[in-house]
């Protein structure tokens, strides 16, 4: 008998656009600022593998639930 897949708790993670007003003399800041936004993206790209990778662990879980229920029955 194949068991039911058991809901998995999904999350999400959102990063809203960060408006920049330049001043006089802040030029400098600009770099600063990219540098934060390159992070953020890459952060999101982690997490984004992060919940493929759990997906995937959770099915192959329950796979692997399912064979050992058929094997010992």
């Amino acid at each position: 008998m194949k068991e039911k897949k058991k809901p998995v708790n999904q999350w999400m993670v959102q990063i809203p656009p960060i408006p920049v007003m330049l001043m006089n003399g802040e030029m400098e800041n600009v770099d600063e600022y990219m540098e934060i936004i390159t992070k953020l993206r890459k952060a999101k790209y982690q997490v984004e593998v992060a919940e493929s990778l759990k997906e995937y662990c959770t099915d192959l879980i329950q796979e692997i639930k399912y064979r050992f229920n058929i094997a010992t029955s």
